[in-house]
């Protein structure tokens, strides 16, 4: 893809990203080299001011399997898409839910403390052969909106919590999902080691407070209407509402 024609992808995709449209067609044969390369320019034309953290996907091995790859991806967060815990969201058809782990960086790399979080991705591909590994890159991996906890400074947690701790997802207090809380990558401290090495393989910047969403814990879920609570044990619990769409 030459300069010109590159340009005009990035604005176009970043542009459909933003107004939760249908994604624009994708240039055929982009590497996941070539993809990494976009992804910060297509990042910062979807945000306000600048991107807010990295985000970790396709953290299930089956799922990588499907996309002949050995390993996750990584993205990036937007600075507009922090929701408050209790918020409510409009109905999008293409939206899904995530439990996930967030944890809080220090400009090395560092662990430095652990938040209950729930993301909620937006990826409307034009065509079915669009949804490829680059392409999922490109995207930076559906980021939309996310809900955290209150941070809990990583010394003061007990680990054996982190590993026994299911989590619960209810809508209208029916029961949707059951997880563990070290599902995606083996943990937070493992998602922590293979997410740093990767951003700085790709030249994500890293700064002190960047927040890092693990990945799903358990299957993604339909972002149906309704009151959500997500219960993580010991380490608190988040609530949200999708609403009904007029109409």
């Amino acid at each position: 893809m030459d300069m010109t024609n590159h340009q005009q992808f990035i604005v176009a995709l970043a542009d459909a990203i933003r107004a939760r449209a249908p994604l624009p067609p994708f240039p055929a044969g982009v590497t996941m080299d070539e993809a990494y390369r976009m992804l910060p320019a297509a990042a910062a034309r979807v945000c306000d001011s600048g991107t807010s953290g990295l985000k970790a996907g396709l953290t299930n091995p089956e799922l990588q399997a499907l996309f002949g790859l050995d390993e996750a991806l990584i993205g990036l967060i937007y600075d507009w898409g922090e929701c408050p815990n209790g918020v409510a969201l409009p109905f999008r058809e293409y939206a899904r839910i995530e439990c996930e782990l967030a944890v809080v960086l220090s400009a090395e790399g560092a662990l430095v403390a652990l938040a209950l979080a729930i993301e909620i991705v937006h990826l409307n591909f034009a065509a079915p052969e669009d949804f490829t590994p680059a392409n999922l890159v490109m995207s930076s991996l559906g980021a939309d909106s996310y809900i955290c906890g209150s941070p809990i400074p990583w010394g003061e947690l007990d680990q054996s919590v982190i590993r026994s701790t299911a989590i619960k997802l209810e809508r209208d207090g029916e029961l949707l999902h059951l997880a563990n809380a070290g599902d995606s990558l083996n943990g937070p401290e493992r998602a922590v080691d293979w997410c740093v090495n990767e951003a700085r393989k790709r030249s994500l910047e890293i700064a002190d407070g960047t927040t890092l969403l693990t990945g799903t814990c358990g299957d993604a879920l339909p972002g149906l209407p309704g009151d959500y609570k997500a219960d993580f044990g010991e380490l608190g619990t988040l609530r949200f509402t999708i609403e009904t769409p007029a109409g």
